[in-house]
């Protein structure tokens, strides 16, 4: 029912893109387009896929772009066209010197239309080795152990050249392998259900240098603009929306149609603008519905209002009652924001080299793309309903809960800075090279969002409302100073890491990254609030009294986490019998622990109790060992364990997040 536990599925994956830049040559196509000279790519220092033409600085070109040289992935390779045009065709532009300075006549030489490309295929087949999530017999949602995933991908990449002009395609063509949403006959007529696919656009873009005037470069068209320098934790990298239906390609975004402009100002620095017309929403894993079933998480900040929701849920399902009258959330409603001028995302930045180090500054403003919870509908089914398994275990009626969820605007201000540390060099040169550092941080001012309440007419254990909105403040009438969700105090995220390659058949990679994608606001958040059993006449009258004198803080027992939690993210590769054979060990530790607050009758008020990061009640952990075998000729085949550990409370033990699964992959690059 709240924002954490819907999307925290993903989050957990951040190791299955193998925890370095280097595994993106695994998972996504990185294809660069030679200049005109037939020397190496303009991108080809850049460590993302997504066309940056700056060049790093040449002490950070190593370590930019992570162990990539270290890799045993075999790179896919690319096959080149080179086609001369007819002698009336344009002349390319420039001075006909290379430099692009345009001081003199045009060569005489025509222009040619180069063209790369490569594609990849890959089998993924996965498994769940136990059930995640089940819930009660009455909300009927969970994962039974078995099949995660059976998935084809055809992958390729496009790109080319003529004069000034640059284009390049990217296009994933994923079968999924099952059938789905087969729920009547007409469906088995329907070759989309039965055999379901779908197409992935990342690049589909013209670009022109030297526009107008000189040193000015123009994108247009769907493309990945990736602004950030840490290993795939990016609180900078906000212009394309997240991409996290699979959790073992934690980092990714989904392409977006942009305007990117970028004015040079000297060879190493330069402006960039760029401009979304129209804003997308993170896409979600299939795990973040099981967030729905835990209605005891509300998200509202205030204290009182949330223990007395609480506590009329519990009230409503206690056993002793002779009356259940469970709530459950019958369906998430996403509210998009229209295509208007002011939903029109916008980022700025200044990049550049200084002192041999590559930093830039941004800017952002436009929508946090994972959704919040603004408003709940809640009406009364009054179908009384039997467990098809126990035919004593009977509920009276259900309180359906529509969940309305929002995209709040948020405003970023990035720094980053990427380079080497040459500290230990004057002891070994040999042993002690130069060390790769990464550093990313955003300042985020979010907006303001509130949360309503709006309920039918119900009949619940011998009280009866009438239909209305919530009495939030508690003063007899309905209605009252709508409850907070997230506040406007501005809140950082950042990323802080190393990675050092030791020989050529290690490297290791640790960051401190403070908040996940998915984490947003400042505070503490609730984790769950369950109802304490035993006290049905005291909580009844406090109920019927309105929940009077604070007598709701009596009743609930909650965990809470910060709301932007750090973590330690560390990693070893190491390369074995000639380089072929990869293993891989990435973990992330959530160091923050859990918060517990609860009642004390003896002493007549609520107290708190830490758990730490490393008890069995606050720890949470993501393991993910894996081997790949590099066979030669772009074939390879990989084996691999991501297990989410924790309590159900944690980041990675929610069962929003997926659960433990075990994947093999079988990848063919040409």
């Amino acid at each position: 029912m709240v924002r954490e536990t819907l999307f925290t599925a993903a989050l957990t994956a951040l190791l299955a893109v193998h925890g370095t830049a280097f595994a993106q040559q695994m998972t996504r196509l990185h294809v660069e387009t030679a200049d005109e000279d037939g020397d190496e790519p303009e991108d080809a220092a850049t460590p993302t896929s997504t066309g940056v033409t700056v060049v790093p600085s040449p002490a950070a070109q190593q370590h930019a772009a992570g162990p990539a040289d270290s890799a045993t992935t075999v790179e896919e390779p690319k096959h080149d066209t080179a086609i001369s045009p007819a002698a009336s065709a344009p002349p390319a532009a420039g001075d006909g010197d290379g430099d692009g300075d345009g001081d003199e006549e045009p060569s005489s030489q025509p222009a040619k239309l180069k063209l790369e490309w490569n594609g990849r295929i890959q089998s993924d087949l996965r498994f769940r080795p136990s059930a995640v999530g089940v819930t009660p017999w009455y909300d009927g949602r969970g994962f039974s152990a078995g099949v995660e995933r059976n998935q084809n991908l055809l992958s390729g990449s496009l790109s080319g050249s003529y004069g000034r002009v640059k284009m390049k395609v990217d296009a994933n063509l994923y079968l999924y392998g099952y059938t789905r949403d087969v729920t009547g006959f007409s469906d088995l007529t329907r070759r989309e259900k039965i055999d379901p696919y779908r197409i992935d656009i990342q690049n589909l873009y013209l670009e022109v240098e030297d526009l107008f005037v000189k040193h000015f470069d123009l994108r247009i068209g769907q493309q990945l603009v990736d602004w950030g320098v840490g290993d795939q934790f990016n609180p900078t990298n906000n212009l394309n929306a997240d991409d996290i239906e699979d959790v073992l390609l934690f980092g990714k975004q989904q392409g977006n149609f942009m305007v990117k402009g970028t004015y040079w100002l000297n060879d190493e620095w330069f402006h960039e603008a760029v401009l979304v017309p129209v804003w997308k929403p993170a896409v979600l894993p299939r795990s973040a519905v099981l967030g729905l079933s835990r209605v005891d998480r509300i998200p509202v900040i205030e204290d009182q209002l949330r223990w007395k929701l609480i506590t009329g849920n519990g009230v409503l399902l206690d056993n002793s009652l002779n009356s259940q009258n469970p709530t459950v959330v019958r369906d998430a409603v996403p509210d998009l924001p229209d295509t208007s001028f002011d939903n029109m995302q916008f980022g700025y930045r200044l990049a550049g080299t200084f002192l041999n180090q590559d930093v830039s500054l941004s800017y952002f403003r436009g929508r946090f793309d994972f959704p919040t919870p603004y408003k709940n509908v809640v009406t009364q089914d009054p179908t009384k309903r039997c467990n098809p398994n126990n035919a004593n275990d009977c509920i009276d009626s259900t309180l359906m809960t529509d969940v309305h969820l929002m995209y709040p605007k948020m405003q970023v201000y990035g720094f980053n800075m990427t380079g080497e540390i040459g500290l230990l060099k004057w002891l070994n040169e040999k042993l002690f090279h130069s060390i790769g550092y990464r550093l990313e941080g955003a300042l985020i001012v979010p907006q303001a969002t509130t949360f309503a309440i709006q309920n039918g007419a119900f009949s619940l254990a011998g009280f009866k409302t009438p239909a209305g909105e919530f009495d939030y403040d508690g003063d007899g009438k309905a209605g009252g100073k709508l409850p907070l969700v997230t506040d406007a105090r501005p809140f950082a995220k950042w990323t802080v890491g190393l990675d050092y390659t030791l020989n050529e058949s290690a490297y290791v990679n640790a960051q401190w990254v403070r908040g996940m994608v998915d984490e947003f606001g400042s505070g503490d958040y609730v984790l769950g609030g369950s109802f304490i059993e035993g006290k049905q006449v005291a909580q009844l009258q406090c109920l019927a009294g309105q929940f009077q004198n604070g007598c709701a803080a009596q009743f609930p027992h909650e965990y809470q986490r910060a709301r932007i939690g750090d973590f330690l993210v560390a990693g070893l590769d190491w390369k074995a019998l000639q380089q072929k054979l990869l293993l891989r060990m990435f973990t992330v530790i959530g160091l923050n622990g859990i918060h517990e607050t609860f009642y004390d009758a003896a002493a007549g008020v609520r107290v708190a109790k830490n758990h730490s990061a490393f008890s069995s009640a606050g720890y949470t952990v993501v393991l993910y060992p894996s081997a790949t075998y590099n066979f030669g000729g772009g074939l390879e085949m990989s084996l691999g364990v991501l297990a989410q550990l924790g309590q159900p409370w944690t980041k990675f033990g929610d069962p929003a997040a997926g659960g433990t699964m075990v994947w093999t992959r079988a990848n063919f690059a040409f």
